[in-house]
């Protein structure tokens, strides 16, 4: 795949942060004469790098939302984007445990 960035993603922050990063990696990459292939998986990996951590509901939504594009783009394996998308839920679940209880009327 010469370019992995359809631009309609970077309507999330996150996501454009992500595609960002490839993109530098990339292009940095290809001027240090790497070929195509190789240039690419550095840049698969700097939008990896890129990702938002997972705490807090926020990021997790994001970081699933960057891991759901990446598996689109063909930037994550469908094989590695099932181990992420575990630990999203994993962080998601833990991230509920710690949540402020609701107040109820009395």
């Amino acid at each position: 795949i010469e370019t992995k960035l359809p631009f309609a993603a970077s309507v999330n922050p996150a996501v454009a942060r992500c595609l960002d990063a490839w993109a530098r990696a990339n292009q940095a990459e290809r001027a240090k004469g790497k070929s195509k292939c190789d240039a690419s998986n550095e840049a698969d990996q700097a939008y990896c790098d890129a990702m938002p951590p997972l705490s807090g509901s926020e990021n997790i939504s994001d970081y699933i939302a960057c891991v759901a594009h990446a598996m689109t783009a063909q930037i994550i394996s469908p094989f590695m984007s099932t181990k992420l998308l575990y630990a999203a839920q994993v962080a998601h679940m833990t991230n509920r445990g710690h949540s402020k209880p609701s107040k109820t009327a009395a």
